[in-house]
């Protein structure tokens, strides 16, 4: 798998999240899910199901963003943004 894949988290709704998965530019995989208290752990879990699904694996993704109406001091947009520093620090170990 190239290293053209991207990955946006995107918060669209109070509690609700949007994973758009590119390659390129060309959408291929989109998740919608909700959230009451456990956004780490839908958050995960969805991601992992669509890496699994497309076997890809971490170190394939070229950018990882959150984009929406969130707000920055939020739980979840911290929440996001850890899942997005594990992965850079992911990609640094194997690589």
């Amino acid at each position: 798998m190239d290293n053209l894949l991207s990955l946006t988290i995107r918060f669209t709704g109070f509690k609700q999240v949007r994973l758009e998965f590119l390659r390129g530019e060309e959408p291929f995989e989109a998740v919608d899910f909700s959230f009451d208290s456990n956004l780490d752990t839908v958050l995960i879990e969805s991601i992992d199901k669509v890496l699994k699904k497309n076997r890809i694996t971490i170190t394939s993704f070229r950018e990882v963003r959150i984009l929406g109406e969130v707000d920055q001091n939020s739980s979840a947009y911290r929440i996001a943004q850890t899942w997005i520093e594990a992965v850079k620090t992911f990609k640094n170990i194997e690589n």
